[in-house]
């Protein structure tokens, strides 16, 4: 008789639980953006490439000004060295060395001040880009969004991507 008792409570115990999570389950509204195709897409980042070229602009064209006489010179050692005196190969020779230390002294910190503010230009767009996306998913009622690349599979009608390049759009 204990047996019995048990069994039937504990068949109780399960068939309530099972009722109760079937009663609590919800439809989980998901779905997708592909950031890195809203990110190439708002005119934002055009606007930021452009901004940034012209931002570094003098200091890249005397980057390549140096570089162009940097080739320049070794062209002419390589090609007139043999006719000249060992003075003038010595002097052209530490010419070229000399800007090649400038070279390096101007294309290295130019270099990683581009990437500094590429990157800052790159976080404030996706900050832009998930704002929208915070935006877009209240308004249709998504619980989860997530990246494309994320997803393994995704039906194409669950991407909120154009929507989401429409939000930036009317945010700036």
């Amino acid at each position: 008789m204990f047996n019995n008792n048990l069994f039937k409570s504990a068949v109780f115990v399960v068939a309530t639980m099972l009722f109760a999570g079937a009663a609590q389950a919800k439809e989980v509204k998901i779905g997708f953006v592909d950031v890195a195709a809203v990110a190439a897409s708002i005119p934002q980042s055009q606007q930021v490439q452009e901004t940034i070229r012209t931002e570094f602009a003098a200091k890249i064209a005397e980057v390549n000004k140096l570089e162009t006489d940097i080739n320049f010179n070794i062209e002419k050692l390589r090609r007139d060295g043999p006719t000249m005196s060992e003075k003038q190969q010595q002097d052209l020779t530490a010419t070229v060395n000399k800007q090649r230390e400038q070279y390096e002294s101007l294309a290295r910190p130019l270099d990683e001040q581009i990437r500094q503010r590429q990157t800052e230009e790159r976080n404030r767009i996706l900050g832009l880009i998930k704002s929208a996306i915070d935006v877009v998913a209240e308004r249709e009622k998504f619980d989860v969004v997530l990246n494309a690349n994320s997803a393994v599979f995704a039906k194409p009608e669950f991407d909120i991507s154009e929507k989401v390049i429409q939000q930036v759009g009317k945010a700036n």
